[in-house]
């Protein structure tokens, strides 16, 4: 396994404590889940424009889309 040494700006540097800390996970695990989150969203720009990614609540209705674009 490869090791990263990486410097964040204080900000990002809290903000990863906070998603550690909020959801139980080590701050490794945020950064392993934030880079596949990235690579996915990569993917599907690559695929093509005009993509959406919605979020919803739970009937539903739609509270954000955030289009895709290269």
């Amino acid at each position: 396994m490869a090791r990263l040494t990486i410097q964040f700006p204080e900000r990002t540097s809290k903000i990863l404590e906070e998603l550690s800390g909020e959801n139980q996970i080590s701050k490794t695990e945020v950064l392993r889940r934030a880079v596949a989150l990235y690579k996915y969203l990569d993917d599907e720009v690559r695929k093509g424009k005009g993509k959406k990614l919605t979020i919803a609540d739970e009937d539903d209705k739609i509270l954000k889309e955030i289009v895709l674009t290269e």
